[in-house]
């Protein structure tokens, strides 16, 4: 079952890549949909963390494999930040 993260994460990542949400699932890997390279996971990490009014933080996007990862990466910073998800912008 999914939460309200994944599902922001997963339509985030739908759109910024320029697939179909039902085609994005936590274990696709971000290289299969053009996320390639070091700088392609940092644009994609900042621009998902700005996206739920996250920072980017040096870092972030190391070992951000999959979808999944990028996932546990905006739960563990909500967390951390004792903000509850509200919607991207």
């Amino acid at each position: 079952m999914k939460n309200s993260v994944d599902e922001e994460v997963i339509d985030f990542t739908a759109e910024y890549t320029h697939n179909k949400p039902n085609e994005i699932s936590d274990s696709t890997i971000l290289a299969s949909i053009g996320i390639v390279t070091y700088d392609d996971s940092v644009a994609y990490i900042t621009n998902l963390e700005d996206s739920f009014n996250l920072t980017y933080e040096e870092g972030d996007a190391n070992g951000i494999v999959i979808v999944g990862d990028a996932t546990a990466l905006i739960e563990k910073k909500l967390g951390t930040t004792g903000r509850k998800p509200t919607g991207r912008k």
